[in-house]
């Protein structure tokens, strides 16, 4: 009897095949919703002028590296009772796609948008910025501070952009509901001078739908967490496996 229950546990026949699932599957997955969650809270999509596309929001299966794959092909064949909460999950990104594709379209399809941006960099261009970020109480500015910024905004704000595509590399900002830029963006200062002006565009209704898609996608990603989570648990203890990979 004693060396019976000596015998080290064999695991369920499988064991390795779970892991391929839950280490490059299911963590990976949650771990990418999470950081989308983080991002759609900020209504950050990710979106790029140069495709029209979002380019970090993707359906589930794009979220996985092509490597991995065929892994999560085979967790679903094997775990069909998952693929209904992946296709609500997708079905949200789809709409989020198609709600920004329109707000992409009424932002650029005609030329007041474009009009209006290089009315704003021209502005930029002739005057410079006056309105260096420093503290607004500080008044007594000298004459040397005054130029440096005066000849920073002087200078053309796209950096590596393309002149002609400058206002669409702004578009791309209200797309993205950006507030602030890293400092080392050389766009930086010109934004924080004229971010107001250009995220007023969001209050359209175009802007109210993205909205909505938003919050859905944010809803569905929880809800998909919530449900791999448990997945990841029930393998684990059915095949006695660590829910991340030992070193």
């Amino acid at each position: 009897m004693l060396a019976e229950e000596s015998r080290p546990r064999r695991r369920r026949k499988g064991t390795e095949r779970v892991k391929a699932w839950i280490y490059s599957v299911l963590n990976p997955l949650m771990e990418d919703l999470r950081a989308e969650n983080k991002l759609l809270a900020k209504k950050n999509i990710t979106w790029r002028y140069q495709t029209a596309e979002m380019e970090f929001i993707k359906k589930a299966r794009d979220l996985i590296s092509p490597s991995a794959r065929p892994n999560y092909d085979d967790l679903l064949r094997s775990r069909p009772d998952l693929q209904p909460s992946m296709a609500e999950r997708d079905a949200k990104v789809e709409t989020l796609q198609q709600a920004a594709h329109t707000c992409w379209k009424f932002l650029t399809d005609d030329d007041w948008f474009q009009s209006h941006t290089e009315l704003n960099l021209q502005t930029w261009l002739n005057e410079g910025n006056p309105y260096p970020d420093l503290p607004r109480r500080v008044k007594d500015y000298t004459q040397k501070i005054l130029q440096e910024w005066t000849e920073e905004g002087l200078s053309y704000p796209g950096g590596a952009v393309p002149k002609e595509e400058f206002w669409l590399q702004v578009a791309e900002y209200v797309m993205n509901n950006i507030q602030t830029l890293p400092y080392h963006y050389s766009s930086q200062k010109f934004w924080h001078r004229f971010q107001m002006i250009f995220l007023i565009f969001r209050h359209a209704p175009t802007f109210s739908e993205l909205e909505k898609a938003i919050l859905k996608l944010q809803r569905a990603n929880e809800k998909l967490i919530e449900t791999l989570d448990l997945t990841r648990s029930q393998l684990c203890e059915e095949y006695d496996v660590p829910a991340a990979p030992i070193s």
